[in-house]
C-alpha cells in the first residue's frame, strides 16, 4: 500500500479530474483493520502520508494535498492503527491547525523556522517508522503455532437449548440451513478478514441480522451481550465472558477479537437420544465448545470450562472419577490441536474465588500478546 492510496480522483464541473483524500477510506481503518490490507501496510503508508503533509504545511503549503479537516481524520486513524499495532504515536495537535499553534508556541517562527519545524516532524516520526519497519522484518516469521487449514464458512453459537436441525442446502458449496430449533442458535457466515472475528464486525452483523437501523451503537451491542450471556450454562462460563467483555467497552474494543460462546465445532445430525433409540453408536464425543475465539493472527482458540461433569460420573451427591471420560476428553483435545486449533482448559474451581477475574485479565492479556499480531504483508 502506497501513501497516494489515501487519494481518490474526483471530477470538477468541468470533468477535470482532481485528487481528494478518501475520508471513508481512513474511518474504515479508523473502525478496524481493512479487508485488503494489513494494519501494518495501511499504518506504514499513512504514516508517511502525514509526514510529507504535516512537513509541507510548516514549510512549504503550495506542496500539501490535504485540507485541514483531512488532515484531522488522518491523523485519528493513524493514531487508531498505530494503537492496534502497539506503535507509540502522541504528537501534541491533532490537525493541521493544532500544528501551527504548536510551533508559534515554542519558537519555531523566527530565523530558520522551516528546518526547526522540519526537525520537529523527523523526530517525531523517525521512531514510528523505524518500528514499523521493526515489525514489517519480524512479519514473516512464524509465531509458533500454524493456524487451522481451510476457510471459515459457518459459525453456529450461542445455543441455549435444543439442538438445531440442519440440512445442507447446498452440498458443493457448503451451504447450510437450521430447518428447525433456529430460534435457539445464532448462525454468522459472512468472511473473514486478517482481523479474524472482532467485536466490531459481530455487532454489524447483529444489526443488521435484527434489524436495529435506528438503534444507537450501545443499544446493539448491549442487546447482542444479552443473547449470548443467554446462551451461558453456569457461573464461572458467565464470569470469564463478563471478564472478557469488559475489554470491549474500552476504546477501539471493537477490534478486539469477540468471544464466541456455546460454538458447534463438531456436528452430529443426530442426537444422542435418537442414536440410543436407533442403536447407533456414538459418533462424536463433543459436539459444542464453551468459547471461540478467532484471532487476528489466524489461530483459532478454544476455552473450555471444566466442571465435575467432564471427569466424573454418578450423581451430584456422589461423583466418581471417570479415567475413561478424562481420557475421551484429553484425546478430542489433541485432536484439535493437531487440527490447528488452540485449546486452553479452566477448572470450574479456579473460576470460582475472589482472585478469578485478576487470574482472568492477566490470561487475556497474555493471549493478546501471543497471538494479536497480525501476519502482514511486507508494506510497499
Amino acid at each position: 500500500m502506497k501513501p497516494s492510496d489515501f487519494f481518490i480522483q474526483i471530477p470538477d464541473n468541468n470533468w477535470n479530474m482532481h485528487e481528494e483524500f478518501d475520508s471513508k477510506l481512513a474511518q474504515q481503518l479508523r473502525q478496524g483493520e481493512l479487508e485488503d490490507h494489513s494494519d501494518l501496510e495501511a499504518g506504514y503508508a499513512l504514516a508517511r502520508l502525514m509526514k510529507s503533509e504535516l512537513t509541507a504545511y510548516g514549510t512549504d503549503q503550495s506542496r500539501k494535498k490535504l485540507t485541514d479537516e483531512a488532515s484531522a481524520l488522518a491523523i485519528r486513524a493513524l493514531k487508531a492503527v498505530l494503537r492496534r499495532l502497539d506503535v507509540p504515536f502522541d504528537p501534541p495537535f491533532n490537525d493541521f491547525d493544532g500544528w501551527h499553534g504548536y510551533w508559534s508556541a515554542q519558537g519555531m517562527t523566527h530565523g530558520g523556522s522551516w528546518a526547526l519545524r522540519r526537525g520537529y516532524i523527523n523526530e517525531l516520526f523517525t521512531p514510528v517508522l523505524a518500528k514499523l519497519e521493526e515489525l514489517e522484518d519480524s512479519a514473516s516469521d512464524t509465531l509458533g503455532f500454524r493456524g487451522v487449514d481451510g476457510e471459515m464458512k459457518n459459525i453456529i453459537f450461542a445455543s441455549t437449548s435444543y439442538k438445531p436441525e440442519i440440512i445442507l442446502r447446498d452440498a458443493i458449496s457448503n451451504t447450510i440451513e437450521v430447518v428447525s430449533n433456529a430460534d435457539t442458535c445464532l448462525v454468522y457466515n459472512r468472511v473473514l478478514n486478517r482481523a479474524g472475528l472482532t467485536w466490531g464486525a459481530l455487532t454489524s452483523w447483529w444489526q443488521q441480522e435484527r434489524n436495529l437501523d435506528s438503534a444507537t451503537d450501545v443499544e446493539v451491542q448491549q442487546h447482542l451481550f444479552r443473547r449470548l450471556l443467554a446462551s451461558l450454562g453456569s457461573p464461572p462460563e458467565e464470569l470469564l465472558f463478563r471478564t472478557y467483555c469488559e475489554r470491549y467497552v474500552k476504546e477501539d474494543g471493537g477490534n478486539l477479537p469477540a468471544l464466541l460462546p456455546q460454538v458447534y465445532l463438531h456436528y452430529d445430525p443426530l442426537t444422542r437420544k435418537q442414536r440410543r433409540a436407533l442403536n447407533k453408536p456414538d459418533r462424536l464425543n463433543r459436539e459444542r465448545m464453551d468459547f471461540l475465539l478467532m484471532m487476528p493472527s489466524g489461530a483459532r482458540l478454544v476455552l473450555e470450562v471444566d466442571g465435575v461433569q467432564h471427569y466424573s460420573v454418578g450423581p451430584d451427591d456422589d461423583r466418581r472419577p471417570s479415567p475413561q471420560l478424562y481420557g475421551e476428553m484429553m484425546a478430542e483435545d489433541r485432536a484439535l490441536r493437531l487440527r490447528g486449533y488452540e485449546v486452553f482448559r479452566f477448572g470450574g474451581h479456579e473460576l470460582s474465588g475472589d482472585s478469578a477475574p485478576d487470574m482472568l485479565r492477566e490470561f487475556f492479556t497474555a493471549i493478546d500478546e501471543r497471538f494479536g499480531s497480525t501476519q502482514s504483508a511486507r508494506p510497499r
